[in-house]
């Protein structure tokens, strides 16, 4: 701990009182209030796109966001043991609720103004750009392939939880294959060359962990695996954990739409992406596919709940897609 104290101290102008683990980062108190050190396990060209996307928020008015602080060479990282690590302040506040409908309201505003403050993006040079645009078939393919491999391994496995699979895994691939053959039909190609030209970014984890929630504001942190993809895929990932915790009731779904489109809107074809996006099976290929790449002995009692969540969600989801209109 004291080589990193060290490091700290020649790399940035810090005066460090205290460092310590905390999760899987460290908390660095200073005269001037906490900061948070993480190891960022990827390279300084990815950590430059990040780093670059926060202050294009930072400077199109978006502003509560974990900036990351500038060593003394001027660099959003620094080189400890042979290791990337960044440095930023430490953001006060509780992880917002989703089950409180003044957070799901602002959290959806939040969004909004984030994917609004993105456009225009250019990424510095020599940084690494991750680019989703235009994926989305080419990973409902990819997913529908592992569905059927999961099948064939249940076939051959023959346990009680690969007979449930059986069970439902044909109605889960139709599902898929519908939501591709609806995408391929769909203005998709003509929002993502619209998105192309406005160089606008999603956070891509846009998850509660990730919003803070402070007196009067929220704050949006964690941009690691931010990229250019349309606005809709923070949308929708914002539903989908909204709408598990409601039965998929189509009114929830639409306060969060009302609230997002009272600051940025959305298109018919956009609405008409996320519904498609809305009945791909994600849940039900990430449960199967991380049951079937687990070791047995790892395969425990966690995988049959979550297994049986995605059963129960069926006939309110069916119902959720029919009313769903913008």
């Amino acid at each position: 701990m004291q080589d990193i104290e060290k490091e700290i101290s020649r790399l940035y102008n810090l005066c460090v009182e205290k460092i310590y683990p905390v999760k899987n980062y460290y908390v660095i108190e200073t005269p001037e209030g906490n900061k948070i050190l993480k190891n960022m396990n990827f390279s300084p060209e990815r950590i430059m796109f990040v780093h670059g996307a926060k202050e294009h928020l930072y400077n199109n008015g978006f502003k509560n966001i974990d900036r990351y602080l500038c060593t003394k060479e001027e660099k959003p990282f620094g080189l400890i043991n042979g290791e990337y690590y960044t440095v930023r302040e430490e953001i006060k506040g509780r992880e917002c609720d989703l089950n409180r409908m003044e957070d799901v309201i602002r959290v959806s505003k939040t969004l909004a103004m984030l994917h609004k403050a993105s456009k225009g993006y250019v990424p510095p040079q020599n940084s690494l750009i991750r680019d989703d645009l235009g994926n989305m078939p080419v990973y409902f393919n990819k997913r529908l392939e592992e569905i059927k491999r999961a099948k064939k391994i249940a076939q051959r496995e023959k346990g009680k939880f690969d007979y449930l699979i059986l069970k439902y895994i044909d109605y889960f691939y139709e599902l898929g294959q519908d939501a591709v053959n609806k995408i391929n039909l769909s203005g998709y190609n003509e929002i993502v060359d619209r998105c192309r030209k406005e160089k606008s970014f999603c956070h891509h984890d846009y998850s509660h962990c990730n919003i803070l929630c402070g007196e009067g504001e929220i704050s949006v942190i964690n941009f690691d695996f931010c990229s250019f993809e349309i606005k809709m895929y923070d949308v929708v990932n914002l539903l989908r954990r909204k709408l598990r915790k409601c039965n998929w009731d189509v009114k929830e779904a639409k306060i969060i739409i009302d609230a997002y489109t009272s600051v940025e809107p959305i298109t018919q074809e956009e609405f008409d992406v996320m519904k498609i996006m809305l009945q791909f099976p994600q849940k039900f290929w990430r449960v199967i596919n991380k049951y079937y790449n687990s070791r047995r002995s790892k395969r425990g009692k966690s995988f049959m709940h979550r297994f049986n969540e995605v059963i129960e969600e069926i006939e309110y989801q069916k119902e959720f897609l029919k009313e769903f209109e913008l």
